[in-house]
């Protein structure tokens, strides 16, 4: 045997295909370490986040939680329309907000976290300004849209009304009712959480009087 056949150097056609595997394992490593925060939480990180909603320490809670909502400012020039809340919900918020819940146990944490794992939520809150009496804008006249370099289109859209002690319009009076007499509505895009990248993720909310409220989000703070 010629031994030095053994170790004749790679045909041209050899290298280009271990170039190839090489840049493809490469591709599959940054897209999977290319997410915006943890879209798969492992049980320990479940278990934290539990921990910080059952937290009496309110301090390090409400720390936490603001960097997930925004309480948007009434407008200067008294508008009919009031954008109250955007809140971007990632899947490691949501257990803490369960969480806050009395009598919710660790168990109930991983059951609802299992139950659907990627969910990621961005719920808009929209009021009317108080004291006010006339017709009630149609809940299609509300546009909410997620972005980053490009539109994110979410899984499913829903918008319930949650209050409206108005004589004007559709009916509503649950429990938000009981808080503020106002009229209260809730828009809920739902989406998976690997459709965001890291950086900044803008939400944009069009109202039917015209007005355009944007929020951004750094998803590289968030977990």
């Amino acid at each position: 045997m010629n031994v030095s056949s053994l170790y004749r150097p790679a045909s041209p056609l050899a290298r280009t295909l271990r170039i190839h595997v090489i840049v493809l394992d490469l591709c599959i490593f940054l897209s999977l370490n290319a997410l915006a925060f943890d879209s798969e939480l492992q049980p320990e990180e479940v278990r934290e986040a539990y921990s910080l909603g059952q937290t009496s320490n309110h301090e390090e809670l409400k720390e936490f939680l603001s960097k997930y909502k925004y309480d948007l400012p009434y407008p200067a020039d008294n508008p009919v329309v009031d954008v109250q809340s955007v809140e971007f919900q990632t899947p490691y918020e949501q257990i803490v907000l369960r969480s806050m819940r009395n009598s919710y146990s660790k168990f109930q944490a991983d059951e609802d976290y299992q139950a659907n794992p990627g969910l990621l939520i961005v719920r808009v809150q929209i009021s009317l300004k108080l004291n006010y009496v006339g017709p009630i804008p149609p809940a299609d006249g509300f546009k909410v849209s997620v972005s980053q370099a490009e539109p994110i289109a979410p899984r499913k859209t829903a918008s319930t009304l949650l209050c409206n002690p108005s004589p004007y319009g559709e009916q509503a009076m649950g429990s938000d009712c009981t808080i503020n007499l106002i009229y209260l509505r809730e828009i809920l895009l739902s989406f998976n959480a690997r459709q965001f990248a890291p950086g900044v993720a803008s939400v944009k909310v069009k109202t039917p009087d015209g007005q355009t409220i944007q929020t951004k989000f750094n998803l590289d703070e968030l977990k």
